[in-house]
């Protein structure tokens, strides 16, 4: 048996290493669903042969396959993980996404740090957290989790008062450039209204000189009659 293998770059399947339940599935033969997976297979194959390449079901979506488990005709490769697996060990699919991450995507960030901060009025430090504190700014051994929890909680406040602080400052600067660079347009509006100015005088000194030149002409013409 000849060793198939994946024409999807960096995907190391093989017929030899693939997981149980991993097919390979041959190119279309329409026109219609190659141009369709050129879009899809763009940088993503060094070779593609449309005769004799083959692309495994790792890269195809559940619901291109029937219950027998047959790629439909209308399916497209969409699904290019990091890291394709090396001699039998597990592919990397792309992680699924939970219901709060879902959530989150949904809600915007000053939103989110509204409810933070009023479900962190409504939480009480507990008054001996100092004592579960080591030198080193983490919980001792013995600790509570209550007291793992609270913290994390300390030490991500610490950081957002920092990351605000930053960010005030970082406001300002962008603040300063803008001004420096309205002021740079100014100064090249008024050096471009110079230089306008003064080539109008150049020209007129020209027309000047040479309106002087032509007098000259006509009396050197004169005197020497």
């Amino acid at each position: 048996m000849s060793n198939t293998h994946c024409a999807v770059t960096n995907c190391k399947t093989t017929s030899y290493n693939k997981l149980p339940g991993v097919s390979f599935h041959s190119c279309p033969s329409s026109k219609e669903m190659r141009s369709k997976w050129l879009q899809c297979l763009k940088n993503k194959c060094s070779i593609l042969d449309w005769s004799k390449s083959k692309i495994c079901s790792v890269h195809f979506e559940k619901k291109y396959f029937d219950a027998q488990r047959k790629l439909k005709e209308n399916a497209v490769p969409s699904i290019f993980p990091i890291g394709a697996n090396v001699r039998g060990s597990k592919i990397d699919l792309p992680v699924q996404k939970t219901k709060v991450d879902r959530l989150l995507n949904r809600v915007g960030q000053a939103e989110i740090s509204a409810d933070i901060k009023n479900t962190l009025t409504k939480m009480r430090v507990p008054t001996n957290l100092d004592m579960f504190v080591a030198d080193d700014l983490k919980c001792k051994p013995d600790s509570p989790m209550e007291a793992h929890l609270w913290l994390l909680i300390k030490k991500q406040d610490y950081l957002n008062k920092i990351l605000a602080t930053q960010l005030i400052q970082n406001k300002k600067q962008v603040e300063i450039l803008h001004k420096n660079l309205d002021d740079i347009r100014n100064h090249k509006n008024d050096t471009e209204q110079n230089i306008s100015t003064l080539k109008y005088i150049v020209k007129c000194l020209q027309e000047k000189h040479a309106t002087l030149e032509e007098q000259i002409e006509i009396l050197s013409a004169v005197e020497s009659r």
